[in-house]
């Protein structure tokens, strides 16, 4: 039971860092432009990684009701979150060239690596009985790239505009 409150949880902190980034987006509302197009497009993509993070915090949940101690469950989740993330991360992200946003790139990169590390590990049954921390560790690894995108966004919606 208290996996399902655990993610739960991970949901609900999803959900709610996707909903204040919106709200944030809005107060910081701009005049149409370039500048207009990269924060929406920042916004999206903070929005996409929220709302996958909070899809897979509940994709278990059926399961746990037929195996609840199964590790399997948790193998086969981090599988799945794996191939998602990676091809998201392939086909969606790209790392773009402005030096002020380079922070942004590298650690995108260095919590993909992390999570792609803790999945496989998990996948290959090295986690043993504590595959529900592994999978745990790519959802929270899940929230930290939607909070780092969320700062993106944030600091270029409230950056000052030089003259």
């Amino acid at each position: 039971m208290e996996h399902i409150d655990t993610l739960l949880t991970i949901a609900e902190l999803a959900v709610a860092l996707a909903g204040f980034a919106s709200l944030v987006s809005v107060i910081g509302r701009r005049q149409n432009g370039p500048s207009r197009d990269v924060d929406s497009l920042r916004l999206q993509l903070m929005l996409e990684v929220a709302f996958r993070n909070a899809a897979f915090a509940v994709l278990p949940l059926p399961f746990l009701q037929l195996a609840p101690s199964d590790p399997i469950v948790w193998r086969i989740s981090s599988g799945l979150y794996i191939v998602t993330t990676v091809a998201y991360f392939l086909l969606r992200l790209r790392p773009n060239n402005r030096p002020g946003e380079r922070w942004h790139s590298v650690s995108i990169l260095v919590l993909l690596s992390i999570t792609v590390i803790a999945g496989l590990a998990n996948v290959l049954g090295l986690g043993g009985a504590n595959a529900f921390s592994l999978y745990l560790a790519n959802l929270l690894l899940g929230l930290c790239a939607a909070g780092v995108s969320f700062f993106s966004v944030a600091a270029s919606i409230f950056r000052v505009e030089r003259s």
